[in-house]
């Protein structure tokens, strides 16, 4: 911190006047006392090549398979057959209920509704006309509508798989001959067309990691490889808690140990080998931004164009206006022009 000695220099001001009235003392003396009164101790920084930004090590990591589909069951019955399976193929029956009422129900009105047709080409095919035969027409029409209902119903019954993968039921209680409602869980099928890397942060995103960000991704002494986000996925609840999942495309060929964490780190606006400087000793006035240089003892103002500030707002990349090696004033105490 510099400081300005405001008693030493009126004191010497006062010494100056007493000399003028009375003794003739050496005058250099008194000009000294000024100059040792008025001199400015400034804190300096050498500004230096560094790098700037923010590094997120995510190491709650899997190499799977992310793409999973989740099937329910869709109307009240009891299970008739069940998958037993590991793996499943797309459209593959995983789930049939049987519903007596509902059988019963389709037979008595296809019996309906093969009689109200029949009576409507009858009488057509006999020349009436009229009411009598929009009655019979609308009649059928009801009769074939309320058929295709219960049709739509009884599919519901069938539950198929939607893609082929690795399939997990939902739970060992799962069995043909148990009572189940609709909207309850069935099963899970994990897409295994595609094996990813996947990288889960709790809560929220991590700001600025988009889809074609790039990552390093590094296992235990290994070299890191370079990935690439392909997708990101939303995780609501869990046993973890929701979060995002973010989907990582690796180099073909890679591979990891079954033992020891994956590590996947996120570079935010991270730079390497910039100007990166002290967010105190960067000053504003007028619209313009600029530092206090020390050169050969002097204070000297800079015009700087900024480019990056760290998440802790503690430090600032220099795009222009610094070179490297200067000596730059970081009192924060020096409140001249500034704004």
């Amino acid at each position: 911190m510099f400081k300005r000695s405001a008693a030493a220099l009126m004191a010497a001001v006062m010494m100056l006047s007493l000399s003028a009235c009375g003794k003739n003392d050496d005058s250099s003396k008194v000009e000294d006392i000024i100059i040792d009164a008025t001199e400015i101790k400034y804190d300096t920084k050498t500004v230096e090549v560094g790098s700037i930004g923010s590094v997120y090590d995510i190491q709650n990591t899997e190499f799977g398979y992310p793409y999973k589909e989740y099937v329910y069951i869709k109307q009240n019955g009891v299970i008739g057959k069940l998958f037993t399976g590991d793996t499943i193929e797309e459209g593959q029956l995983i789930c049939e209920l049987i519903s007596e009422d509902l059988s019963d129900e389709l037979e008595t009105q296809k019996v309906v509704t093969d009689s109200a047709k029949e009576t409507y080409d009858n009488l057509a095919a006999s020349g009436v006309t009229g009411a009598e035969l929009e009655k019979a027409k609308i009649n059928y029409e009801l009769e074939q509508n309320n058929y295709n209902k219960l049709l739509d119903k009884a599919s519901l019954s069938e539950i198929y798989a939607p893609c082929s993968g690795k399939i997990t039921m939902g739970g060992d209680e799962l069995h043909a001959g148990m009572q189940v409602q609709a909207g309850q869980y069935l099963c899970e099928i994990a897409d295994t067309s595609s094996k990813y890397l996947c990288a889960f942060v709790n809560n929220e995103p991590i700001e600025n990691v988009n889809f074609g960000s790039q990552v390093k991704v590094s296992q235990g002494n290994s070299e890191p490889v370079e990935g690439r986000v392909v997708d990101i996925i939303t995780v609501e609840g869990g046993i973890n808690g929701g979060g995002v999942n973010y989907i990582i495309d690796l180099p073909e060929g890679t591979e990891f140990n079954e033992f020891g964490p994956i590590h996947v780190y996120f570079s935010v606006n991270y730079k390497e080998n910039t100007i990166v400087i002290d967010q105190r000793a960067l000053k504003s006035s007028g619209g313009r931004q600029y530092v206090n240089v020390l050169i050969d003892g002097t204070k000297v103002e800079m015009d700087v164009e900024t480019g990056i500030v760290d998440k802790n707002g503690r430090k600032v990349e220099i795009i222009s206006g610094l070179e490297g090696g200067e000596q730059l004033i970081v009192n924060t105490s020096d409140k001249t022009n500034d704004s």
